[in-house]
């Protein structure tokens, strides 16, 4: 067996309404849940991935990885946003603040 730390999980992740990435559920042959979609090699999740779209009841609503994707592999040991090519957000910069003005005559 693999320690955790030498090697990566991959695992097969669905994008929800709400844009969360989150782990679809492993269901084996018989039908009964295992607990996430992890798996030892990408090509193990790929299988999996493709399985799981024959079983949705409408997999018109799903799109693997390409654009507009809503399923797709992820490697455990980088980080999403890195996996998704999304740029980290940068913070905006402080707007200066106004200086009170006390040459206003009353």
């Amino acid at each position: 067996m693999r320690s955790a730390d030498s090697c990566p999980v991959y695992i097969v992740k669905r994008l929800s309404k709400s844009g969360i990435w989150s782990a679809v559920s492993l269901i084996d042959s018989n039908g009964s849940f295992r607990g996430e979609a992890k798996f030892e090699t990408r090509k193990e999740a790929e299988e999996y991935m493709a399985a799981y779209l024959k079983r949705m009841k409408n997999p018109q609503n799903f799109t693997l990885e390409g654009k507009g994707t809503n399923l797709k592999v992820f490697d455990s040991s980088m980080p999403d946003d890195k996996q998704l090519g999304v740029k980290p957000a940068k913070k905006p910069a402080a707007k200066p603040s106004k200086k009170p003005d006390f040459t206003r005559d009353f």
